[in-house]
């Protein structure tokens, strides 16, 4: 097929030689990369009740001290502790101190307060959709908390449940029935339906009673309505900034196709275009997780397969192949209007234990400062790779734990629990019966350091990321935004390393911002860095993109583990920065549709993922199975030159 090449002002625009029914605008399907409401947020996640006793007279919600109807007991860790929302009001500043865009808290709304052998400190065994748990405070509080974060910058993103309530329902030899006594305690009305339920006992999936708590009829128009209607109370009577959604993974994708985008019509109302929605799906494998995001449910999730290699590294080194082959699948999450870097990262949580426990598990018990380091390590990975960092409160204070769920759930003031008292603590002593706010912790100013260095070089959380090395311990990525460069660089192991990689930005001397390793600069970065440990540098020179740009489109690479999508690829000659957007359009068909913009190019991994290629894929969701298609590249450099590939067809897999 013969090219001939078409100028467009100063444009010059490779493609090939196909019928046109019509001039077609090459430069407006260019695009720059997609970030998302959540790709520049940095937060700090807090369960109330362990955070902060600002009012001990709301301890017992209520009830008479020592009435354990209220699930008040500090010296249990499954009973509530005392920790309110005048004491978060108290601690923002704290918050704020170390750098801190948004906190996100567990559900504030009132619980069923015991079941079983537990209490509902933790938030996700709700009754009252409405208020404001008793524990915590009153609506007034709530109002104030929001307030003063606002004044600090802070956004307030609150923790939703829309698959379960706490458990009201039971059943008596098959036939769903409920108390008389707890008929109508549920708010709205509308949660006290049984006819709202499934009503099909415990088991996985959409149908099924989430750990024996009362599985919602998610898909009843009444159900999405009122889900819609709640979330959208928050916004307008709270004036909160955004949720993160609980099993999100249980509720049917339609479901979420509804209830999503009304909530944000209704932000976008009261001024917050600016919303950050982020699911929990907890898998972590990027195959099952990011459909939840290609198929249009949501925009973010939670970055469990993050969560899974990145904590793997931060605690024993190793395989970098692996830390590759993670942030090439990120190509999974690419569409018209997502990619990774709308992830939320996290290395630890509530639920599966703190990245300090996992850290004291793969150190030799009396290996103190390589605790330490390994812990700094862990930071400097979370909030310098792409994504947006969520760290779970007390992790600054190196806070251990000794598992998941309860386990690690300590309380940040000072604790009535013997063992929390005495638990080790990675980098100082346990912490008695003092307040963990009573102390500054090592670990607090290497995450504000960070977090300055982060605000003054935007590009390091909104930038594009390229890997550029897993050669042994060591792995290393550039960081690259408006014609500056970084690179980071990270050592897993217990002896020192080195590694030699090729950056953009040629000839240029480098800055360090922080860290510690030897560097040599030339047409390549070598670096030798001290055992576990990391460094950050800066161009001191601007990237310049080259003069000479094209792009070649392949469809002969194949994903098995992708099924029924179609893996599009981009070939760019150079090393340089560029945005490569996908198009396709269906036989007979003269309107060209965005599949999605990359901007990073593949590296060798585990995966046998063949190095240099720019990635997105096409899932029959979005095309029939079968369906003849053709495809096309559009590829613009950093300088906003423009070229595109040749057309070529293609089928859609099954």
């Amino acid at each position: 097929m013969k090219v001939r090449i078409v100028s467009i002002g100063a444009l010059t625009v490779a493609l090939g030689l196909l019928p046109q029914a019509h001039a077609i605008d090459y430069k407006s399907f260019a695009k720059s990369p997609i970030r998302s409401s959540s790709s520049d947020e940095s937060i700090y996640f807090v369960m109330v009740d362990r955070f902060e006793n600002g009012d001990t007279t709301n301890d017992n919600a209520g009830f008479i001290a020592g009435d354990p109807t209220g699930g008040f007991d500090p010296s249990d860790p499954g009973y509530w502790h005392g920790g309110d929302i005048k004491g978060l009001t108290n601690r923002l500043s704290y918050i704020a101190s170390l750098g801190f865009t948004s906190i996100w808290i567990t559900p504030p709304v009132k619980q069923k307060y015991v079941q079983g052998s537990s209490a509902a400190y933790h938030g996700y065994w709700g009754i009252d959709f409405t208020t404001i748990d008793p524990h915590l405070g009153t609506e007034a509080e709530f109002n104030e908390m929001v307030a003063a974060a606002h004044k600090l910058g802070l956004k307030v993103i609150i923790d939703v449940v829309a698959n379960h309530t706490a458990d009201v329902i039971y059943y008596d030899e098959g036939v769903a029935k409920v108390l008389d006594s707890e008929a109508n305690i549920k708010k709205p009305v509308w949660l006290n339906k049984i006819s709202n339920y499934y009503n099909e006992g415990a088991s996985e999936g959409y149908r099924g009673d989430f750990f024996g708590l009362d599985g919602i009829k998610t898909t009843n128009p009444e159900v999405i309505q009122g889900w819609i209607d709640i979330w959208s109370y928050w916004i307008n009577e709270f004036d909160i900034d955004g949720f993160r959604i609980d099993t999100f993974k249980y509720v049917e994708p339609e479901v979420w196709r509804k209830i999503i985008p009304a909530v944000r019509a209704v932000a976008a109302k009261k001024g917050k275009s600016d919303f950050p929605i982020f699911g929990e799906v907890y898998d972590g494998n990027a195959y099952s997780t990011s459909p939840f995001i290609t198929s249009n449910q949501i925009e973010s999730l939670l970055d469990f397969p993050f969560q899974k290699l990145v904590s793997r590294f931060a605690t024993y080194g190793g395989n970098t192949t692996e830390l590759a082959a993670l942030f090439n699948r990120d190509d999974l999450y690419t569409t018209a209007k997502t990619n990774a870097h709308g992830l939320i990262t996290f290395l630890g949580n509530h639920d599966m234990g703190r990245i300090g426990f996992f850290i004291k598990l793969g150190v030799l018990d009396n290996d103190l400062i390589g605790a330490s380091e390994r812990a700094k390590l862990a930071n400097a990975l979370l909030f310098l790779l792409r994504g947006s960092p969520a760290l779970y409160y007390g992790d600054e204070k190196g806070m251990v734990g000794t598992g998941g769920d309860k386990q690690a759930r300590q309380n940040m003031f000072a604790t009535e629990i013997l063992s929390w008292q005495n638990q080790d603590r990675i980098g100082t002593q346990p912490i008695g019966t003092a307040s963990s706010f009573d102390f500054k912790h090592p670990l607090e100013d290497q995450i504000t350091e960070l977090q300055k260095i982060v605000k003054d070089n935007p590009a390091l959380r909104k930038g594009t990321q390229q890997v550029r090395t897993t050669y042994g311990e060591v792995f290393a990525v550039t960081r690259y935004a408006d014609n500056q460069e970084y690179f980071v660089a990270f050592n897993g192991s217990d002896e020192a390393a080195s590694a030699k990689f090729k950056v953009a930005t040629a000839n240029s001397q480098w800055q360090k911002l922080t860290g510690e390793c030897e560097v040599v600069t030339g047409t390549s970065i070598e670096v030798t860095l001290p055992a576990r440990g990391y460094c950050l540098y800066k161009a001191e020179k601007r990237y310049e993109a080259p003069a000479n740009l094209s792009v070649a489109i392949s469809t002969k690479f194949r994903d098995f583990f992708a099924r029924g999508a179609l893996m599009v690829s981009a070939s760019v000659p150079g090393d340089g920065y560029n945005a490569v957007t996908f198009l396709y359009r269906t036989k007979g068909k003269s309107t060209w549709q965005t599949i999605g913009t990359a901007e990073k190019r593949t590296v060798a991994d585990q995966d046998e993922t063949k190095a240099g290629f720019y990635r997105t894929y096409l899932y029959n969701s979005q095309v029939k199975s079968g369906s003849d298609i053709e495809l096309m590249a559009v590829v613009k450099s950093a300088s906003g030159r423009i070229a595109t590939s040749k057309i070529i067809k293609a089928k859609v897999p099954k």
